[in-house]
């Protein structure tokens, strides 16, 4: 059995929550999976975990996170007392915390994700509690070389660290799902959690100044944050908003429909460290790529590697670059293409779920030995 302790899971929707709740899925093929995750919305967790009952045991656990942790550690040593455990993988650090520091001399191999915003230090005691965690872990899975540099920054010493890009999955079995849509063309997308890091401010202005150029220009906003408000009202200012549509949070089911709209993903993502915030890879870019949709990226954080400039998309060093580059794929329709079709086959054949997770299997077989 394989045991994945995590603070985030579906149905909640996020960049980690994706990855977590795909690794569970995609082991539950090869191995009995266990996942032991936070409680937040019980009747929509009900009906979510109904629908794996079949592929995977999911155990929640509510309440304030003193007690969460504990009952889950309680929960974990009596799995381990009855039956062997292959594995325990952590969503993050902080997961693995209190476990790790029960199970001293423990044989089970413990393995913990690293993503980006949760290793950037804020002071000296944070530093030493991630210090003193990832050197009691087995291994660290890091989702890009960038995160994993940042684990370096945390101490030279921690180098029992794997790269492992987050995989994608299939929407071929997905039946699509009709979004309410402006009418417009050429499209483009951002979908991601509405803040600063994400770029949305810097993608309207743009289009303020496109809209004369293409005045049937759509970009759409998928996602939900604290940032939607001050966009809404800078797409009033701008007087874009016959261009712009806000969508909301999107289902895969959604997501299918509106990316066989779209021409361009584009997330210039900003370096907000200075507010422990920074983009580790990026999971939509390589979701946009399943549809043959080229990207637009910022050269800040993972996201040159999950989008590769002139192959999968274009990475800029300037943002001062971007409304050129918008300019370029828009009016380049055979660079658009072969973009996208790069980057649809890397997706497909590269950073597909069945092949991430193989990693994840051997990672475990040799941990086992």
């Amino acid at each position: 059995m394989i045991i994945v302790l995590t603070q985030c899971y579906p149905p909640r929707i996020g960049g980690i929550e994706n990855l977590v709740f795909n690794l569970s899925l995609h082991l539950s093929k090869y191995e009995k999976v266990l996942v032991l995750a936070d409680q937040h919305n019980i009747i929509d967790e009900i009906l979510f975990d109904k629908n794996f009952k079949n592929d995977l045991i999911i155990k929640r656990f509510g309440g304030l996170k003193y007690f969460r942790k504990r009952n889950k550690f309680r929960e974990l040593k009596k799995i381990n007392d009855l039956r062997k455990i292959k594995a325990i993988i952590s969503d993050s650090w902080k997961s693995i915390e209190y476990p790790i520091a029960k199970f001293n001399n423990n044989k089970i191999p413990f393995i913990c994700l690293a993503h980006g915003n949760e290793v950037i230090i804020k002071n000296n005691r944070h530093q030493q509690r991630i210090f003193n965690i990832f050197t009691k872990v087995n291994k660290i899975v890091s989702n890009s070389e960038f995160t994993k540099n940042l684990l370096k920054k945390v101490s030279p010493q921690i180098d029992n660290i794997e790269v492992i890009y987050p995989g994608v999955s299939s929407f071929e079995d997905i039946i699509e799902e009709e979004v309410n849509l402006i009418d417009g063309s050429p499209t483009l997308l951002t979908l991601a959690r509405l803040e600063k890091r994400k770029g949305h401010e810097n993608i309207l202005q743009v289009i303020s100044k496109l809209k004369d150029r293409y005045p049937n220009i759509r970009y759409i906003i998928a996602g939900e944050g604290e940032e939607k408000s001050y966009l809404k009202s800078l797409v009033n200012t701008l007087n874009i908003y016959k261009n712009v549509n806000f969508i909301g949070s999107v289902t895969d089911a959604q997501k299918k429909y509106i990316f066989n709209k779209t021409d361009l993903m584009v997330m210039p993502t900003l370096d907000e460290t200075n507010r422990l915030s920074i983009e580790g890879f990026g999971i939509t870019y390589i979701e946009a790529s399943l549809f043959g949709i080229p990207s637009i990226a910022s050269n800040v954080g993972g996201t040159k590697e999950a989008v590769l400039h002139n192959k999968t998309g274009l990475i800029l060093d300037n943002l001062n670059d971007l409304e050129n580059n918008i300019c370029e794929l828009i009016e380049n329709k055979e660079k658009r293409k072969l973009l996208g079709e790069n980057a649809k086959n890397r997706a497909q054949n590269e950073l597909n779920w069945n092949n991430q997770v193989k990693k994840y299997l051997n990672l475990i077989s040799n941990l086992s030995k």
